[in-house]
């Protein structure tokens, strides 16, 4: 999802976090550090908008629809509190600072839930985390073209 990505790379300029992809393979970041993961994608409310328009080679089809997607977002830090501090700056982007960049792709920010205390004992550690999730509106476009054709066939055959 390439808007996925947009809103990950903007947010990561903005707070200076390193932000990733959650589950995946490769070098853990220093910390304090983030990932991202969606975790749902789905139609949002009302039906698809379908529209053509005739061009000279090929008639146009164009469909849009609402789409709401769960962008869950965990922070891992340095200490208990430097990962609530660093959860809370990335949630305040949602609801503040990144509106203006949010804004500009049409994007709508429908709910950001708490930032809850994410942590998780691994062996003998602690994994200091914290996260919220951030749901999303935008508006999905797919385009294609339907080619025309030149002549049409006909056999008839007729009957007894």
């Amino acid at each position: 999802m390439n808007l996925v990505k947009s809103i990950r790379k903007q947010l990561a300029t903005d707070t200076a976090i390193t932000i990733i992809r959650a589950d995946q393979l490769g070098d853990v970041p220093k910390l304090p550090y983030a990932t991202y993961k969606v975790i749902s994608d789905r139609k949002g409310v009302g039906q698809e908008d379908v529209s053509h328009v005739d061009n000279v080679a090929a008639l146009v089809e164009t469909r849009k629809q609402e789409r709401n997607t769960t962008l869950s977002i965990n922070i891992y830090g340095t200490s208990h509190d430097n990962a609530y501090e660093v959860a809370t700056q990335l949630r305040k982007w949602f609801e503040w600072r990144g509106s203006l960049f949010l804004d500009e792709i049409n994007v709508a920010v429908i709910n950001l839930t708490d930032v809850t205390n994410r942590t998780t004992f691994l062996l003998e550690s602690y994994d200091e985390k914290w996260g919220f999730d951030a749901i999303i509106r935008y508006q999905e476009i797919d385009e294609h073209e339907i080619d025309y054709f030149d002549k049409v066939e006909v056999e008839m055959k007729l009957g007894r």
